[in-house]
């Protein structure tokens, strides 16, 4: 009977409080949780915004009062009625301070000593004609690029320029507690990112920010561990109460559960199975075994296919199926893809020769492979207005899907589209854009982007031998739409301010961005006239080349017709620009990032610009000139957004007309929002495109030149010339071809990336340095070249 009973009792034990217990652990645990996040952790959470607060504004108190003192002392020199000598030796100074004076006719750039005004602070002095009370500004104008305090005051005849350096400052900050928690000192001007100039301590969590009065400036507050636990309720108690109450529950089931139940062997077997019947005979085991599926066999190389006849009806890139099976066969291939189409920094070639229906799915098929290899199970598909593009297209995303990889086609849009996709999307930041850009309309071709950075150089030769061997994914991908043309117009709309209701004429050059830029002009609210904004494949008007001269007469014309205010001129994808003034100037992309510097630089002072071996020589200086790092780089889309990368650069530009904007925007190239960012300085500059222009430093130059060579060629005449090149004591850049730097000027020498030619371009400082430095360069180019055609030097002028 003991036996029985202690069977009996194992049994109550572990299977008739089995479900029970579990039951009531989950009642007090869930309870516990639904407390702690409901209740507690709410309560907790304001007690610490609470405390955080009252604290932040503890710590700015503190930096307020030093301000404070330092205004008034200020405000004494202002108001006394000595001559300004007699104020400075009678007025207590700030601690350090260094005082300087300026007529109106002394405050330009460069002018004074320690610091020496740059455009940031001749930006404080003016605005003191309109408001006195200037708050105080903190910018990087020390001898080692070091913070300082500045501080301006307008007088009747001068106005004062008063300097201290950071440190003064920064001995207050450092005497705050920063067990409480991490302090920042942040700076933001009005339309600009908030700017860290001085944090203390470690701290996690929300922030708590205050104003700091007179200012730009905040103190911004987040707690340490430490002072959250020291301001919440413990959530440790909630947790043991509720393991007490499981405990009490446990035994008062153990209590109240009957325990009269039977033991195991004492209930009568209903089933009805015999012994026999619980394990499987022989032949059931068998059949079993038969029916575990083999293991997957592994990838193999995708074999070359003979070609086969299409079927009427059918295109060239449809999908067959075998009889019995749902894989997808490989389409007509013939394993052989011409390398020279591979180019530096995108796939360029003739529509229906080298680049066609099999070339695309097999594309997409490696494009597939190497995205879900990389970790994104989505590509996102644009396409141009080209005749052969939607073609292109679906083979391209059949490709895609035959791989398993799914795809979203966005449609007839311009690139910068795809990139504003990759930059935003949640579920994908890679995609393709089927294109040749601003080739003639022969030509057709693909621009990459794999998680956010452009395919170029070995990472395309890569793709090429991907294509030509495999091995390849395979499965069913799906396939949606989508139009995101709205969703970018709204982002520009919320991103630029314009003033008035300026006058455009926009030339699409029948590309891409034909029906989008002018929509989108028209709702920034200005006045368009279109001309060649008609998608048209065949390009009747001009080639969709901004970068020529020669493609803008057109758009010249109507700008001069109209008396409008600016002409925008487009490539066929719309990732470049060009710009027409209202006196018909043409404004070269050199140009246009320079007045793009200025403004960006103004706001974020020592950040990098980047701009290719094209672009003048005075873009390096007016950038060194106005606190910014210059950073000189190869030509190329894909080069210039990989460098603007890897320096974290807030702008770059080539003269072809592609500009990258990374302060407010995603940093890709992008015509159609260069062109509206230039719209918005005319604006706030109350200045037209033909004054912005005078403005800048002026140097004699050519337009970009194109000497026709032979594809095979155009390399190893670039190696001919470093090689034997005579060019006396230039010194020679080879970044990217040769750029030969002359004291008075400079010559380049390139191969084009996407042309079988030679790029040239000359500057100097006027045109008789000009007219020597192009013979020299050109002579020597004749050595190695004696059958080269020399453009007609005059139309160019």
């Amino acid at each position: 009977m003991v036996s029985n009973k202690k069977n009996q009792d194992e049994a109550l034990l572990h299977k008739g409080l089995l479900l029970p217990s579990l039951l009531a652990a989950v009642a007090w645990l869930c309870g516990a949780y639904l407390v702690v996040e409901h209740i507690i952790n709410p309560y907790n959470h304001a007690q610490v915004q609470k405390a955080a607060q009252v604290q932040g504004e503890a710590f700015t108190q503190s930096v307020q009062a030093l301000l404070e003192q330092r205004a008034q002392q200020l405000q004494e020199i202002k108001h006394s009625e000595q001559p300004l000598e007699e104020r400075l030796k009678t007025t207590q100074l700030p601690e350090q301070s260094r005082v300087q004076a300026f007529s109106e006719s002394q405050i330009r750039v460069g002018a004074g000593d320690n610091p020496t005004l740059n455009f940031a602070l001749v930006d404080l002095l003016k605005r003191t004609r309109q408001d006195s009370r200037q708050p105080l500004e903190i910018l990087r104008t020390g001898a080692d690029n070091s913070l300082e305090l500045h501080s301006a005051i307008s007088l009747a005849k001068q106005k004062i320029l008063i300097s201290q350096p950071f440190a003064v400052l920064q001995e207050s900050l450092e005497a705050l507690d920063k067990n409480q928690g991490q302090i920042q000192l942040i700076q933001k001007f009005p339309e600009s990112a908030a700017q860290p100039l001085w944090h203390g301590g470690q701290g996690s969590g929300f922030s708590h920010s205050v104003a700091i009065r007179d200012s730009y400036l905040q103190m911004q507050f987040s707690p340490s561990n430490a002072f959250t636990q020291q301001h919440s309720l413990p959530t440790l108690w909630i947790y043991l109460a509720a393991g007490a109450g499981l405990l009490l529950t446990l035994l008062l089931l153990i209590r109240f559960l009957p325990r009269d139940s039977r033991a195991p062997w004492e209930r009568s077997q209903k089933s009805g199975k015999r012994e026999s019947e619980n394990c499987p005979t022989a032949e059931l085991q068998q059949h079993s075994q038969l029916a575990v599926d083999p293991m997957p066999q592994g990838l193999a190389s995708a074999p070359s296919i003979p070609p086969e006849t299409p079927q009427a009806g059918t295109n060239n890139c449809s999908v067959e199926r075998s009889a019995g099976t749902s894989s997808k066969s490989s389409r007509t291939i013939n394993g052989e893809f011409p390398p020279h189409v591979f180019r530096a920094y995108d796939i360029r070639g003739i529509a229906g020769e080298e680049i066609d229906e099999p070339f695309a799915y097999q594309l997409g098929r490696a494009l597939g492979t190497l995205a879900q290899h990389a970790g994104e199970q989505i590509l996102l598909v644009g396409r141009d207005g080209r005749n052969s593009s939607a073609l292109l297209s679906n083979c391209l995303m059949e490709g895609i899907l035959d791989s398993g990889c799914n795809s979203i086609d966005l449609g007839l849009i311009p690139s910068p589209l795809l990139y504003y996709a990759c930059a935003k999307g949640k579920n994908t930041s890679s995609g393709v854009m089927v294109t040749a850009s601003h080739n003639p309309a022969e030509y057709n071709g693909f621009k990459i982007v794999l998680k956010g950075r452009p395919l170029s150089e070995e990472k395309l030769q890569g793709l090429h031998r991907l294509m030509q061997q495999g091995p390849f994914k395979s499965g069913e991908g799906s396939n949606r739409e989508q139009d995101i043309k709205d969703k970018y117009i709204d982002e520009i709309f919320n991103n630029v301010a314009l003033a008035g209701q300026p006058h455009l004429v926009v030339d699409a050059g029948n590309g891409a961005t034909s029906v989008l830029a002018p929509r989108l002009f028209e709702q920034l609210g200005c006045a368009v006239t279109p001309i060649f904004c008609e998608v048209d494949g065949d390009f009747p008007n001009h080639p969709p080349d901004p970068s020529r001269p020669e493609n803008l007469q057109a758009l010249i014309k109507k700008v001069e017709e109209t008396g409008a205010d600016l002409g925008v001129a487009l490539d066929g994808d719309g990732d470049r620009v060009t710009l027409i003034s209202s006196s018909g100037r043409i404004a070269w992309a050199d140009q246009l990032v320079m007045l793009l510097a200025r403004d960006i630089l103004a706001r974020n002072p020592g950040e990098t610009i980047v701009f290719d071996v094209k672009s003048s020589r005075t873009l390096a200086q007016l950038v060194s000139q106005y606190g910014g790092r210059p950073v000189m780089w190869k030509t190329g889309h894909a080069p210039m957004k990989n460098k603007m990368l890897e320096t974290k650069a807030v702008l770059g530009g080539e003269l072809s007309g592609h500009i990258f904007i990374r302060d407010r925007w995603f940093g890709f190239d992008d015509g159609i929002y260069a062109a509206a960012r230039l719209l918005e300085i005319m604006a706030l500059r109350e200045q037209s495109l033909d004054e912005l222009l005078d403005s800048l430093p002026q140097m004699e130059s050519t337009p970009e030149i194109l000497l026709p060579v032979e594809e095979q060629e155009k390399f190893s005449l670039i190696k001919q010339l470093r090689e034997q090149g005579d060019f006396d004591n230039a010194d020679i850049n080879t970044i990217d071809g040769l750029r030969i730097e002359f004291s008075d000027g400079w010559g380049l020498v390139r191969a084009s990336n996407t042309t079988s030619a030679l790029t040239l371009r000359f500057e100097a400082e006027n045109k008789e340095a000009l007219e020597r430095i192009r013979k020299v360069v050109m002579a020597q180019i004749k050595k190695i070249a004696p059958t080269a055609v020399v453009p007609n030097w005059e139309l160019l002028k």
